[in-house]
């Protein structure tokens, strides 16, 4: 297996649940990680969590599904944190109810964030190596 140490990481979604569990373990191995996510105290505390593993790690507040936020943000991570070198594309919402019932707003809105989010990063961070 490939050592990891040293490696950077963007980890969209990173404050909590899944993607919260992957910074954990990212760090664990001693991966440097910019995590994402919309509220910042969610990431801001992920982050001390992060740090007291011994690795470097920041955070951006940003809505993935907003594509100037998304170059803004990107943009800073990379110039602070330098070349990535793992990206995982978490950040994710989902709605509960009936496909017929569902607004259309509520439709439009998760594939702004689950497929045009994981668009605009990807294409931020290869457009920026």
């Amino acid at each position: 297996m490939e050592n990891l140490k040293n490696k950077k990481a963007i980890i969209t979604g990173g404050g909590r649940g899944l993607g919260k569990a992957t910074a954990l373990a990212f760090a664990k191995e001693g991966i440097d990680i910019a995590i994402t996510g919309r509220n910042e105290a969610v990431v801001k505390a992920t982050v001390a969590e992060l740090k007291a593993l011994g690795v470097t790690a920041i955070y951006a507040v940003f809505d993935v599904g907003v594509y100037t936020e998304v170059k803004k943000a990107i943009k800073e991570i990379i110039t602070e944190l330098g070349t990535i070198d793992i990206l995982v594309n978490n950040a994710g919402i989902a709605s509960v109810g009936s496909f017929n019932e569902m607004p259309v707003e509520e439709w439009t809105q998760m594939i702004q964030t689950n497929v045009m989010g994981m668009y605009y990063v990807t294409k931020e961070k290869y457009c920026l190596i």
